[in-house]
């Protein structure tokens, strides 16, 4: 069975799906990350580096945590249609937090989780940590819907671009 780095060279959706999931971070981080900054800045907190970059990860494993088991999405995710989902039968708080353990220490894990993640064979989708927690991060509406309600003629994009995972990539209805 192949990786997700073996589909990633051949699939624009799974490109685009990791593109949307990047984008979803940084604004995130954005999000969370300059607010503190500015606080431990204006505190003149000693070892301001370093506590704000735990102080960060805490927020941020909080944060997502709370919003992605309340809702299925943190802001960033919102904003980018992007929704957390159970692969079990219904998503938990448990399931959220455990997702989102590399968050907390991102300076080091998270980059290591979306490697491991891709390096793994089964859903290219998935984080290493989403695995662990049996979630995955859909896109909430599919390019096709969207093009659909301009009027516009759906084609087939798995088909169309020599994309074979495409196809197979999941949306989420917009609720």
């Amino acid at each position: 069975m192949p990786t997700g780095f073996d589909l990633i060279e051949h699939s624009s959706t799974l490109r685009r799906h990791w593109l949307r999931r990047l984008a979803a971070a940084f604004v995130d981080v954005v999000i969370i990350f300059v607010p503190m900054r500015l606080a431990i800045f204006f505190v003149n907190a000693p070892y301001q580096d370093i506590v704000a970059g735990v102080l960060s990860g805490a927020v941020w494993f909080v944060y997502s945590g709370l919003l992605e088991g309340a809702y299925g999405n943190t802001l960033g995710k919102w904003f980018f249609d992007l929704k957390v989902v159970s692969l079990k039968e219904k998503k938990s708080f448990h399931q959220t937090f455990a997702r989102s353990v590399p968050k907390f220490f991102w300076y080091v894990f998270l980059p290591f989780d979306v490697v491991i993640g891709l390096a793994m064979e089964g859903d290219p989708r998935q984080r290493w940590s989403d695995t662990v927690a049996r979630t995955t991060v859909l896109f909430r509406k599919s390019e096709a819907s969207k093009i659909k309600e301009r009027g516009q003629p759906v084609r087939n994009f798995a088909k169309s671009d020599g994309d074979e995972q495409g196809a197979s990539l999941r949306t989420v209805p917009d609720h």
